[in-house]
């Protein structure tokens, strides 16, 4: 007797979700990191606006962590400000730090990553030793701006031109006032320029600005392939 043999159905392929798992943890990497950049931003510009009228606080003489309390001895603190400067800077961290977390897994240049935690660690320790704080505060603000500015620079691998000229322009901005801005440059330009207050803004809003750049980025690209 002949045997009758049969074909074997295909079993239905299902599209692959290797990828999609990844390019959510980057997209919501960007969001953690754009929203981080954003909120410190307009906090920052209502606190300021906030500031009591007789305190006198000028962006020329203070600087941003200033709003959660002065350097000592003299130091003062004043509410809202110190509150809101406070929650601002935590939050941030976390945010930068979640961020991190998520995009361990699509981004192979790992000295991005420790850039970007060492940003997210300083923020964290900025608002745990605010202003008033002698000896941490320094040290913790030290951190952000130096990873903040590392970070910047080296994302740039991670970026397609135009947007990765622009990123390494805002690092190295960043990076030069960080040097400016340390306290054997304070009777030179350009602190005798603009202030202290104002050169700390040179450092902290590219550093900003590329938070939302990059952040905005990573919400609508891909991971790179292997190559």
């Amino acid at each position: 007797m002949d045997t009758l043999t049969r074909t074997p159905t295909p079993l239905a392929v299902e599209p692959s979700t290797s990828t999609e798992a990844p390019d959510r943890r980057r997209a919501l990497a960007g969001l953690l990191l754009a929203v981080a950049g954003i909120g410190i931003v307009l906090s920052t510009i209502t606190n300021e606006a906030l500031y009591p009228a007789e305190r006198a606080y000028s962006t020329y003489a203070n600087t941003i962590s200033d709003l959660g309390g002065t350097l000592p001895p003299n130091s003062y603190m004043v509410q809202p400000n110190r509150a809101i400067f406070i929650v601002t800077m935590a939050v941030a961290g976390a945010l930068v730090l979640a961020s991190t977390y998520l995009l361990r897994a699509t981004i192979r240049r790992r000295r991005v990553l420790v850039a970007l935690g060492a940003l997210g660690v300083g923020l964290v320790g900025i608002a745990i030793f605010p202003g008033n704080v002698a000896g941490w505060h320094p040290l913790f603000s030290l951190v952000a701006f130096v990873g903040g500015s590392v970070a910047t620079i080296m994302s740039r691998k991670e970026l397609d031109p135009p947007a990765s000229y622009l990123a390494v322009a805002l690092g190295v901005i960043a990076l030069v006032a960080t040097a400016l801005g340390l306290d054997a440059f304070a009777e030179t330009w350009p602190q005798t320029a603009i202030g202290i207050g104002g050169v700390e803004r040179w450092i902290a809003y590219p550093v900003l600005l590329w938070m939302v750049l990059f952040g905005t980025a990573l919400m609508g690209k891909a991971p790179p392939e292997e190559g």
